[in-house]
């Protein structure tokens, strides 16, 4: 942590009382910041989760016409295959 002018000015016990609980308060913001990055990771697990099965029920559902769909285009590309198309020259 940075020194303010209260370090500089403060009598030595003072400011050895502050080293102390400035290291004395580490261990306790790092229980804390680690609490809550577990947290936030809980929170965006469930979120994926949701959203993956929320797709996975989509995709259920319109399956049967994808299949169609698939179908549909190859029999049209099988039964009226595509004519290459001549290009003009240019001069």
């Amino acid at each position: 942590m940075g020194r303010s002018s209260f370090d500089q000015s403060a009598p030595s016990s003072c400011r050895a009382a502050l080293a102390h609980a400035e290291w004395d308060l580490q261990p306790v913001a790092g229980e804390a910041i680690g609490a809550a990055a577990k947290a936030a990771t809980e929170v965006l697990l469930d979120k994926t989760s949701e959203a993956l099965a929320e797709g996975h029920a989509t995709l259920t559902r319109s399956s049967p016409a994808i299949q169609r769909t698939a179908e549909k285009t190859v029999r049209r590309s099988i039964d009226n295959p595509a004519r290459s198309k001549r290009r003009k020259r240019t001069s």
